[in-house]
This record gives C-alpha cells, structure tokens and sequence, in this order.
C-alpha cells in the first residue's frame, strides 16, 4: 500500500511498512525551518528513509484551491513537532506556493528536489481546462524536463476544510480531466516520460476501472478509506469535533474509532476492491485491470444515446 503524508511524516506512518509517497504542500509541513522556508535538510532527512519512495508537489487539489486550514487547538503539541510549527496555533496554509511562480521555476524546483533527494519526483493538480494540460505538455516537450508522475484529481476531490462552492465546482470532473490530460500528453509525444495517477472520489472498483481505461497509470484512494475507517461525513473535520472520532484531538471524541476493529473493515476494503476489479477485468476479457483501454468504455447521455470514448 502506498501512503500520501501532506502534513508532515510521523513514527505512525512507518510501523506499518507501508510504501510512502511524501507531499509537500504549500504549507511545506515536514520540510520547513521554524519560519517557514524550505529546509532542503528536512527534504534530505526525508530522503534518507527507506520506506519513503518518492515526493510529490501538491499543486492542488480538487476541494481545496482555497489552501489548508487546521483550528489551533487541533494542533498539539506532537502534531506540532512533526509539522514543525507553534503549538495549538491555527495554521493556514498558503494557496500557492512561494518557490516558483511558473512552469521554468516550477521546472526547476522539481530537479532541485530530484537532485538532493535522489528519488522520483511528482506534482499534484487539477485542471480547469484543456489549455491548462497543454501548456504543461508542451513545456515538458521544449525543455526535456518534468516530474516523474502526475497525480490528476478530479473536481470531485474532497476536502476536511473548504467552502462549499469551491468543494463543489472548481476544477473539471475526473473522466474529463483525464482524457485531456492523456491526449495533450500524447500530442506532444512525452507520454512515455511520466505516469498518470488518477484521483476524485473513486470508492468503487467500477469507477476504478473506468479511471484505467481512460489513461490512468493507477488511481489514488482516500474517501474510501476514510469511509471504511468510520467516517461519516459530518462535515465537521475543522472543528475538531468530529462525532466518529476520526479527525479528532479530543480525547473523549476519539474513543468512537476503536483500532481493533477498524483495521479489519480497511483490510476488507482493500482486499474486495482489488478483488471486483479484477473481476470487472474478467468480464471484459482480460487478464489485468492494467490492460484496460478506452474502448473499453462508452457514454451514455441522458437520453440514452451511447457514444465512444474519444
């Protein structure tokens, strides 16, 4: 399994073995000095660890164009040690990042990360519009550069903390995002250089499937997981009062997600997942869900007529 730590990486994260993809966000949590800065000490300390197998720039995120937020009194003092920051302070994040500005300092910033970690290099964005990707696949075309793999999260990208009308419509579906993001990336021949991991609200082995055969190289998960750990949507992340348990300090609250038994229902989650994929695989005649083609997908609008996907 692989793991995506935006706000820094903890002793918690690596007990389990687990695959790491490092983020760095606009907050720079776990890669920052005490003011704020980028600490390429932290970036090489981070490197250093085995199970952390790549960085990823978080450029942004479906829900979430507004920057972070955490309440001060969700941080506490362990929280605050691994983020580096005061203590039951709030934090906002920043909603773009300070070390570049464009796609040569972004360009450049991804080989600096490359160079001192020594690890491949990702970014995370979502894309408003088809001349978004092929300004990033044309860029990629002209200087040979570029990050290693790109995660693509749809609109319907979730969010403990955002307003309701960015949650809601900013940024281009998933299935739409994807094709464009693939067919630009082809355009300019530079396909072959990067991945595409697909992400937004994909809980279902179906609409993994779907992300497959629409270009995905994998798909992220994050909503499913949360669910099966015993979210419940409360809308309530931000408040530090959420009634499950999950996203709480509060000692009293977090006495709703019982470990014990939790570990099993995200085992089952994870195990069925992978299990009707390769399933929905089996009825379209192959061997592995990695064989999945856009042929393998039609369209229906809502009058019923069905169309290829181009």
């Amino acid at each position: 399994m692989d793991e995506y730590r935006e706000g820094g990486l903890s002793p918690y994260h690596l007990t389990g073995d687990a695959h790491i993809i490092a983020q760095i966000g606009s907050g720079l949590f776990g890669f920052r000095t005490e003011n704020g800065e980028f600490s390429w000490e932290r970036l090489r300390e981070k490197a250093e660890i085995s199970q952390v197998k790549a960085f990823e720039i978080k450029l942004a995120q479906g829900a979430k164009m507004r920057g972070g937020h955490v309440e001060g009194e969700k941080v506490t003092e362990e929280i605050a040690k691994i983020r580096n920051v005061v203590p039951f302070t709030t934090i906002n994040s920043p909603n773009r990042f300070k070390q570049f500005s464009d796609y040569p300092t972004l360009f450049d910033f991804i080989e600096k990360i490359r160079d001192h970690g020594g690890k491949p290099v990702g970014i995370k964005i979502v894309i408003g519009g088809r001349e978004d990707a092929e300004e990033l696949a044309l860029y990629m075309q002209e200087t040979g550069k570029g990050p290693d793999f790109i995660s693509l999260d749809g609109a319907e990208g979730g969010s403990g903390a955002t307003y309701q009308d960015l949650a809601d419509s900013v940024g281009l579906p998933l299935k739409s995002a994807l094709i464009i993001l693939e067919d630009a990336l082809r355009k300019y021949d530079v396909r072959d250089q990067v991945k595409i991991i697909a992400s937004g609200k994909i809980t279902t082995p179906d609409k993994a499937a779907i992300a497959l055969a629409m270009g995905a190289d994998l798909v992220q998960i994050a909503r499913g997981f949360m669910i099966s750990v015993g979210c419940i949507m409360a809308e309530r992340c931000h408040t530090n009062e959420c009634p499950a348990g999950v996203a709480t300090t509060d000692k009293n609250l977090q006495r709703g997600l019982v470990v014990e038994e939790k570990k099993f229902r995200v085992t089952n989650y994870i195990l069925t997942m992978r299990e009707g994929l390769y399933r929905i695989a089996a009825a379209a005649g192959l061997d592995s869900p990695t064989k999945f083609e856009r042929h393998h997908v039609v369209y229906k609008d809502e009058r019923g007529r069905v169309f290829p996907v181009e």
